[in-house]
């Protein structure tokens, strides 16, 4: 019995071809942001502030409100809601960079918006050795004053481009030793 060859090649052809497709993330220019790394940029002397960061995971938190330009009060004191509700959905895709806002002991504050109204930043806590992002109970997260529903995002760590360690003073010394008598 013969097999036809061509859907056996073109099946091959394309398991080969998705196999050397790039990820839509190059996670080799990337490295975890770590409790280790922030000692050794702290101890250079490499502020925070100067670090670019990033997150793995797309980030999605969403609230449903009424927005206040939609209540009014009549004469009579009847609030007047017109449009219904509002949804605001905030989504942060893969590696978007972000800035620092604030930093303490075991937790940083990092602003992905680059409209700059953010003044406070989404907050990372330290967990082991690494910077998640801080959900509460329910998976409600707090930004900017408001409670937020974080649908995806959970478990999103905080990440530097590699090029970062280069940045890092490293000097390394051999000692030839000292002998007695000698200068």
């Amino acid at each position: 019995m013969k097999l036809p060859k061509a859907p056996f090649l073109i099946l091959l052809l394309s398991v080969c071809l998705a196999a050397c497709a790039p990820s839509t993330v190059p996670f080799t220019n990337f490295t975890v942001f770590t409790e280790d790394l922030r000692g050794t940029l702290e101890s250079a002397g490499i502020s925070l502030s100067k670090v670019q960061f990033y997150n793995d995971k797309p980030i999605t938190i969403k609230r449903q409100g009424t927005n206040a330009n939609d209540i009014s009060v009549d004469a009579e004191g009847q609030i007047s809601i017109q449009n219904g509700k509002t949804v605001q959905t905030i989504n942060v895709r893969p590696f978007t960079p972000g800035v620092v806002m604030s930093n303490t002991a075991g937790s940083i504050n990092v602003s992905f918006d680059d409209t700059q109204k953010d003044k406070e930043g989404m907050h990372f806590i330290l967990q082991g050795n690494q910077y998640y992002i801080e959900t509460m109970d329910g998976n409600k997260f707090s930004y900017n004053g408001n409670t937020f529903d974080i649908p995806a995002g959970t478990g999103s760590r905080l990440f530097v481009s590699k090029d970062l360690l280069n940045q890092v003073n490293r000097q390394s010394e051999t000692q030839k030793g000292r002998k007695v008598g000698g200068q």
